[in-house]
């Protein structure tokens, strides 16, 4: 998050440290605080950074032998990009796919130019069979289908992470947020997020990865939220009980890349957990309008105690007076590695065991970016109860993000 957007929520907290009325501020400035900042020009190109020509349509090039080849989806054609020997069995295990782009490559993430590929096989993704999904927080550290090179390194790789939830204006399609789900017809996000729409005018994206196609075998899902809830003693001067669940029309079909994520227990610590995860796409326009390729982002991060959080917080323009409210855990502090460029209600998620997640904060706010003060999440254990508490008079089992 820029110092200088961090300006505005600043002025509030030390007026809550001095005890001082709070000023206002202004909904606009949270969107840039706790969204996403524009991307800069650095010496050093990053991948948002790059951009590219949409495909449109089919794109005719020459691979590397100087034969004509076709940009297709990655499972139309094998590994040694042909296409007139596909057999399903390809599909999985697919090989590795480099997101660079130049002027000679085929401009998607997850197309290649092959020859003679096999167009009129779209080998549909098969039904989900309830029967072996995985449980709740398992991720696919491997992906699925494939790996990607050539990126920042900081890519995950498509289904990594398959309970992270883009959130759009249902209105316009524009990209607000990021959720994640608790449940097939449930997701939950930053209240700050939330409290911007009513029912109807919010949509999910589940199974969402490069935001510039939508050619990957499997497919995402959208659903309109019908119904928000916000917590009733969310602060939105201070972000002190950011939460919200958004409540959809219709459940969301889980998946391999559409699952939901375990919930941490009543008021569960994770002071010394290490290794955990935030997601986000660090980006305000969505889909191939503003012409990047933005690939589903992780940040690995250690959590650090709530009172060295405190303590050093308090050695910032806070002042020595600030106290770090309960509902805030915190995580970061390393430098080159922080949230700053991910999204208001992202998930922070902490391994329980190998390859298996708990959700255990939303991306809330920071200051500075990258640098050694950690960053401020929502405390998702603090809220247990009153999620299972609505779970329940909306009618839905517990049990599916229960470890």
């Amino acid at each position: 998050m820029e110092e200088l957007n961090m300006l505005f929520i600043i002025s509030s907290f030390l007026a809550l440290a001095a005890g001082y009325p709070q000023a206002t501020v202004d909904p606009s400035v949270l969107v840039e605080i706790f969204g996403t900042p524009p991307t800069t020009t650095t010496g050093n190109q990053k991948l948002e950074d790059i951009t590219i020509k949409p495909t449109e349509g089919t794109t005719y090039l020459q691979d590397s032998n100087g034969n004509a080849c076709k940009c297709v989806p990655y499972y139309l054609c094998d590994k040694d990009l042909n296409g007139n020997q596909i057999s399903n069995a390809s599909v999985t295990g697919w090989g590795q796919l480099d997101i660079r782009f130049g002027e000679d490559d085929c401009q998607e993430s997850v197309e290649r130019c092959c020859t003679d590929p096999d167009t009129t096989n779209k080998y549909p993704a098969p039904k989900p069979d309830p029967k072996q999904l995985k449980a709740c927080g398992y991720s696919n550290p491997n992906g699925l289908d494939f790996q990607v090179t050539g990126g920042n390194g900081n890519e995950a790789q498509f289904g990594e992470f398959p309970w992270v939830i883009a959130l759009l204006d249902a209105l316009n399609g524009s990209y607000v947020g990021v959720g994640v789900l608790i449940h097939p017809q449930v997701v939950m996000t930053g209240a700050h997020i939330a409290k911007a729409f009513g029912p109807g005018t919010l949509k999910v994206r589940a199974g969402e990865w490069d935001t510039q196609t939508n050619k990957e075998r499997l497919e995402a899902q959208e659903r309109l939220v019908s119904e928000i809830v916000i917590r009733h003693d969310f602060q939105p001067k201070s972000l002190r009980n950011d939460l919200a669940l958004l409540r959809l029309d219709r459940p969301l079909e889980l998946a391999d890349h559409i699952n939901v994520i375990c919930m941490p227990g009543d008021q569960q610590e994770f002071e010394t957990n290490r290794n955990c995860v935030a997601n986000g796409w660090g980006k305000n326009v969505f889909g191939k309008k503003g012409h990047y390729a933005v690939i589903l982002k992780k940040v690995e991060l250690d959590m650090v105690p709530f009172d060295s959080c405190n303590a050093q917080l308090k050695q910032t323009r806070l002042g020595k007076f600030f106290n770090l409210h309960k509902s805030f855990v915190c995580a970061g502090g390393q430098p080159g590695k922080d949230t700053c460029q991910g999204d208001g209600g992202a998930p922070l998620a902490c391994p329980i065991a190998p390859d298996r997640y708990t959700l255990t904060g939303l991306v809330a706010w920071g200051i500075g970016c990258g640098d050694q003060i950690p960053a401020v999440y929502a405390r998702v254990s603090l809220f247990r109860r009153w999620v299972d508490e609505k779970m329940m008079t909306w009618g839905f089992d517990t049990k599916g993000y229960s470890v």
